[in-house]
């Protein structure tokens, strides 16, 4: 009999083992995946940067119009990006406390936090843009593209933090000593 409950003992330990392993390898595709759509949103809204400068500060309307639209299209792939990585990071900061480690649940929170942030920031700014390509003369397309460019600038950093945050969270999620804080 006492054969057969360490058996069984044996058999829920490997088994527990397993499953935490396989959270833990769930939340590092998810945390590498807010990673990923973070940086997707970096790279374009720094490719459309150049472009709402033009829309701000140009003197032809014409141009500017052409402007705020390249800038409305890249806009709206950044917005989706930062909403993709929202739904990601909530996923993992779900996933990371079956992780165990408390370093990944707090990283990962930091990282659904930025990323919320970048995603409001931007949604309002793609709103603004949409203001300003309605805009009826240039002092009106000028001052809504100006608004977009600082929250686009707040939205920056947020996605920043929330790629840094992922990244904390994906190398902390290590069950290895090395990996693991020296706080404990």
């Amino acid at each position: 009999m006492n054969k057969i409950t360490t058996g069984l003992k044996v058999a829920v330990l490997f088994i527990t083992s397993t499953y935490v392993q396989a959270q833990c390898e769930i939340f590092k595709s998810e945390i590498s995946d807010v990673q990923g759509y973070m940086s997707q949103f970096s790279k374009l809204s720094d490719s459309l940067s150049t472009s709402a400068e033009i829309a701000a500060f140009d003197a032809s309307l014409s141009k500017a119009r052409k402007s705020t639209k390249i800038v409305m299209l890249l806009m709206g792939q950044a917005v989706n990006a930062a909403d993709e990585a929202v739904i990601f990071a909530s996923d993992a900061q779900y996933d990371s406390e079956g992780c165990g480690l408390v370093e990944a649940i707090s990283y990962t929170i930091d990282a659904e936090k930025y990323a919320i942030d970048s995603r409001d920031f931007s949604t309002e700014a793609f709103e603004n843009v949409k203001n300003a390509a309605k805009a009826n003369n240039l002092g009106n397309l000028q001052f809504y593209m100006r608004k977009a460019q600082r929250l686009m600038r707040d939205a920056q950093k947020a996605a920043d933090l929330s790629v840094y945050a992922a990244d904390n969270a994906h190398y902390s999620c290590s069950h290895d000593l090395d990996h693991v804080s020296l706080d404990k």
